[in-house]
């Protein structure tokens, strides 16, 4: 079993964290924040598999659709759904890609 410093540098285990602790501030926060930590969250996913050489350049502008675009719901709830929208449209087009 790794070390506990280990553990806290391990990516996996950092994800893990941010996800429970995401999941106890939505009980608390505004409805959409909810959606704004999931989309944190598969940003931090891709890092994991383009360490790991699990991405690749479709999976990569999804990465860079989230960061460009993430505090949009700051300031227009509307345009974020449009974000959300488009994300899944993009990976959609990823299943499709793969599957012919």
């Amino acid at each position: 079993m790794k070390s506990m410093e280990s553990i806290l540098k391990d990516k996996h285990f950092q994800l893990l964290a941010f996800l429970i602790t995401s999941a106890r501030g939505c009980v608390d926060e505004p409805k959409l924040y909810g959606p704004l930590r999931l989309l944190d969250a598969a940003s931090r996913l891709i890092d994991i598999m383009e360490d790991e050489g699990k991405s690749n350049d479709e999976i990569l502008k999804l990465k860079e659709l989230i960061e460009e675009n993430i505090d949009v719901l700051m300031y227009d709830e509307e345009e974020f759904i449009r974000l959300l929208d488009e994300l899944a449209k993009q990976l959609a087009k990823i299943i499709k890609n793969q599957k012919t």
